[in-house]
């Protein structure tokens, strides 16, 4: 099976790039062939060279720029279809909808869109555009339901969660947390809650400030370090300087890296207090895997996840009493709770491993060459 997708960068800036290497890898290692379009290479790029049978960058497929660069990119994305000949287009965005729509029409392909976030669209145009995909997958229950009640409806909409390799994300000892925690400057004996995730008003990071500041804790005895990079641009930058200054004692910030996982070693706690309506949450799933739990809002698709004996670990949206509280409960865990770590990791074992995943989308995309 030969699959065509695209991304407007390759580049490790959010959950959906990292989904698409992590899953299409997978997929390569099954036998099946993968292409990528790319509207601008960056560091996941020679990742994704090491097992795509092609790499093309160009002009973004995705409508909503401008009208010459809409068409621009478009035609150039139906050209390299025509000349890939896949069986199956992978869209991540329903603004690449009109690309794939054409494509299928000059290839034969079928067209399985996967739904990461919610954009609200003209009623006529989301129907109209929707009506071209063969089946839709969103990450999440809420995320699906959102789409419908906005007028998305298709006969074939699934819910496929987004899923990881545990082994990307293993669980550290007590000798690899302290030495995790020395190479970032932190007190090796200290309470560490670690957010990470991009620092704009909708992730909630003064939510996370605040609850912090009702700790009242000393830099010895608890820290809270910050991983993650503003919004492009002199507001996002300004943003966070605003928060840097307001900050309680105790907050370390470090921008945005590739690889989370030596500053996950560190954490007792990760904290995810957004305050917007999160299609998935994939964040939460990549600390568990490490066995470190984590504290959420009770907002868009993260209660999927954190649900049954885990749904003590949220919190209301934008309470930060509430978040503190759980800060404070949480601190001694591992001797108090000393099975939370092993319950986290098998949730993400259970529901959330890369293998079933591929195994979901693999037979979705087989599905649609025989329908």
């Amino acid at each position: 099976m030969r699959v065509l997708t695209f991304l407007p960068e390759l580049e490790a800036n959010g959950g959906v790039s990292t989904h698409v290497l992590q899953l299409t890898a997978e997929l390569a290692r099954r036998g099946h062939s993968i292409d990528v379009l790319g509207g601008a290479d960056g560091d996941l790029g020679p990742e994704f060279r090491s097992f795509c049978e092609s790499v093309k960058i160009g002009p973004s497929i995705r409508y909503g720029h401008s009208p010459g660069s809409d068409l621009l990119g478009i035609s150039r994305g139906i050209w390299n279809a025509r000349r890939l000949r896949p069986d199956v287009i992978y869209a991540n965005n329903f603004t690449d909808m009109v690309w794939a729509a054409a494509a299928k029409r000059v290839t034969g392909a079928s067209v399985v869109l996967q739904l990461h976030e919610f954009a609200e669209f003209r009623q006529r145009s989301m129907s109209s555009l929707g009506r071209q995909a063969d089946s839709i997958v969103a990450a999440s229950q809420f995320l699906k339901d959102t789409w419908r009640t906005y007028g998305l409806a298709h006969p074939r909409f699934e819910v496929v969660p987004c899923g990881i390799a545990a082994s990307d994300y293993p669980r550290p000892d007590p000798e690899e947390r302290a030495r995790a925690r020395q190479a970032l400057g932190l007190p090796v004996d200290a309470y560490v809650v670690l957010y990470f995730g991009r620092v704009i008003p909708e992730k909630g990071v003064e939510v996370l400030l605040d609850a912090w500041r009702q700790l009242d804790t000393s830099p010895a005895e608890a820290r809270l370090l910050l991983l993650g990079s503003p919004a492009p641009g002199a507001a996002g930058s300004a943003y966070l300087d605003e928060l840097k200054q307001a900050a309680p004692t105790g907050c370390v910030w470090m921008p945005m890296q590739p690889d989370v996982v030596p500053v996950l070693h560190a954490a007792d706690l990760v904290a995810v207090p957004s305050v917007w309506d999160e299609p998935f949450g994939r964040v939460v799933i990549e600390a568990m895997a490490t066995g470190c739990p984590v504290v959420a809002s009770r907002v868009g698709g993260i209660p999927e996840i954190l649900d049954g004996p885990f749904e003590q670990l949220l919190f209301d949206r934008g309470d930060s009493q509430q978040l503190a509280d759980l800060l404070r409960q949480l601190r001694s865990w591992r001797t108090q709770r000393p099975g939370l770590g092993d319950q986290c990791l098998t949730r993400v074992l259970e529901r959330y491993s890369l293998a079933g995943l591929a195994t979901s989308m693999e037979s979705l995309f087989g599905r649609q060459l025989v329908a």
